[in-house]
């Protein structure tokens, strides 16, 4: 007789069996499955005090001879720093005759040459480097005396990445990048009077005419020849105004409409104005795929066209979703790219810069804060791999490379969730004046709802006194990033005056010059503090404030 026992055990047996292959499968797959996406610090270099002259900064990049490098100004010393684009290593120095400022001095790749433009008495000094081995090419000195074109606000010179023309009497002229010499002479159109030299992929003269109209000639560098030319129809006076984005697309705001050229002058989007303009906009370019950021119904919109004929691949909305209470100062585009992402700034009325990032594929976002204050930071540029950005910290400005891990989650812009923010009026209950009434309020930032009050306003009973209020401007995830946020922010305020612990006056003056905007910070809160018209009850509420956050 068969003896059931040995059906059960091989039953058991199988059974296990199972369960244990289930679960090998199971750990490889979460062994596998990606953690939550992060923005990870590549490298980050210093180049020294700066100052506001880096807000100004585009970082060239390119690949030279199978390595790919950038180059960044320095203040200490004052030159030109040749980086290896993966590590931020130093390469090479090419020094500068004085202080960097970004209005005197460009910096681009011509070829697999590094072109370095300096401002001088008797004109514009371009020199040629060898970028690898730091040997010169060729220096010369290039007279501005006649040329016709709107300077401050054009160049007289143009290093293009075909080649370099300049700006003369009787015409742009070409010069050899090997040599430096005059190899070819292009009259200037007779067309109208003012004239602008832009860079883009070729060289890009704009004529503008009294009466609202021009004209855009693409030069081709190498022969002088007008490879296109484009024009635009006399308006009521709206003057043109040409722009370049950062991949070389040919951007023309013109009577109310925005144009997008391709370096050929083929026009690939034209956008209507649209009110209120919280974006833009701007165009960019990567591979097939055109990106267009512009306003529609006061929401910030990315649009991805593909292929020539300018088919939807997809549409997303930007942070923030709605316009902000005002549009000033507030107008960013996604003009930088990587090899996945198009990278745009995060418009908000808070403290810390966030970051967000839209996939080139489907148009997802995600989006990361930054330990640096948003007065105190900028986008500079782009790589394959990271976003560069340019941050004032105490002990200089920085550049730091910034690289898009991925994994799952849409990230946030905020470092600590809305629901661990501090209750503005528990912060302010030590500034309340006598017969004040403190009054919780909460402001909408980034489209995501507080539960509680991240705003407090101090009314008082007599009318004629200045109201106060304190609101809550960041909460750091860590001790570290508050410190760095609180230095960044006081590094680009060098004016700001200190009243006590972690509590401080900025420099930055109202209408009539009085200054009732102050700060506090403690643990990993920072608060902003003003007293309208009023800078002595701004001392004493920010002094109240700082004491609040760091006493029990």
């Amino acid at each position: 007789m068969r003896d059931l026992r040995d059906g059960t055990s091989m039953r058991v047996r199988a059974l296990i069996t199972a369960l244990l292959v289930l679960g090998c499968a199971a750990g490889s797959r979460a062994a596998a499955a990606p953690g939550p996406a992060a923005l990870v610090t590549a490298w980050s270099v210093n180049v020294g005090p700066l100052g506001d002259e880096g807000f100004g900064l585009a970082v060239p990049a390119a690949t030279i001879r199978g390595r790919a490098v950038l180059a960044l100004p320095s203040a200490r010393p004052d030159a030109v720093r040749l980086h290896d684009a993966a590590t931020g290593r130093v390469l090479r120095a090419f020094p500068l005759p004085r202080p960097y400022r970004f209005v005197e001095v460009d910096v681009r790749f011509v070829g697999e040459s590094l072109a370095v433009r300096t401002d001088e008495p008797r004109g514009e000094r371009i020199t040629l480097y060898d970028p690898l081995t730091g040997a010169v090419r060729w220096s010369r000195l290039v007279p501005l005396a006649g040329a016709p074109i709107l300077l401050p606000y054009t160049q007289s010179s143009v290093q293009a990445r075909t080649g370099i023309v300049r700006a003369s009497g009787d015409g742009l002229r070409g010069l050899d990048p090997a040599t430096g010499r005059d190899t070819w002479t292009l009259p200037w159109p007779r067309a109208c009077p003012e004239r602008i030299l832009l860079t883009a992929e070729r060289p890009l003269l704009v004529e503008q005419c009294p009466d609202g109209s021009g004209v855009l000639y693409g030069v081709d560098a190498r022969t002088g020849r007008v490879a296109w030319k484009h024009a635009f129809p006399r308006t009521d006076g709206d003057i043109l105004a040409p722009d370049v984005s950062s991949t070389g697309l040919i951007e023309v705001s013109h009577a109310d409409v925005f144009t997008a050229l391709d370096p050929d002058g083929r026009v690939i989007a034209r956008l209507p104005g649209r009110f209120p303009t919280v974006a833009g906009p701007t165009a960019v370019r990567t591979g097939g795929l055109t990106l267009l950021v512009h306003s529609e119904n006061g929401a910030r919109v990315m649009t991805a066209l593909r292929g020539a004929g300018g088919r939807v691949a997809w549409r997303t909305t930007l942070r923030p979703p709605r316009a902000l209470g005002s549009s000033d100062g507030h107008l960013p585009s996604a003009d930088f790219l990587t090899a996945r992402h198009a990278v745009s700034h995060v418009p908000h009325d808070l403290e810390a810069r966030s970051l967000e990032f839209v996939s080139l594929a489907d148009g997802r976002r995600v989006s990361f804060p930054l330990a640096a204050g948003g007065l105190a930071s900028v986008v500079a540029g782009s790589t394959a791999r990271d976003v560069l950005m340019y941050e004032i910290h105490p002990d200089g400005g920085h550049v730091t490379a910034y690289t898009l891990r991925p994994g799952r989650g849409a990230g946030s812009p905020l470092a600590v969730p809305p629901e661990r923010w501090p209750d503005a009026c528990a912060l302010a209950d030590r500034a309340v004046p006598e017969g004040y009434t403190p009054v919780p309020a909460g402001e909408e930032h980034l489209g995501l709802r507080w539960p509680q009050a991240n705003t407090c306003v101090l009314l008082p009973a007599d009318d004629s006194k200045a109201q106060v209020k304190v609101a809550v401007g960041w909460v750091s995830a860590t001790d570290a990033d508050a410190r760095r946020l609180a230095g960044s922010k006081l590094a680009a305020d060098p004016g700001a005056e200190r009243l006590g612990e972690g509590a401080y006056l900025g420099s930055a003056g109202d209408r009539d010059g009085r200054r009732t905007s102050g700060w506090a910070f403690g643990g990993r809160v920072l608060v902003h503090v003003e007293a309208t018209g009023d800078p002595a009850l701004t001392r004493r509420a920010t002094l109240a404030v700082a004491t609040r956050l760091h006493g029990p």
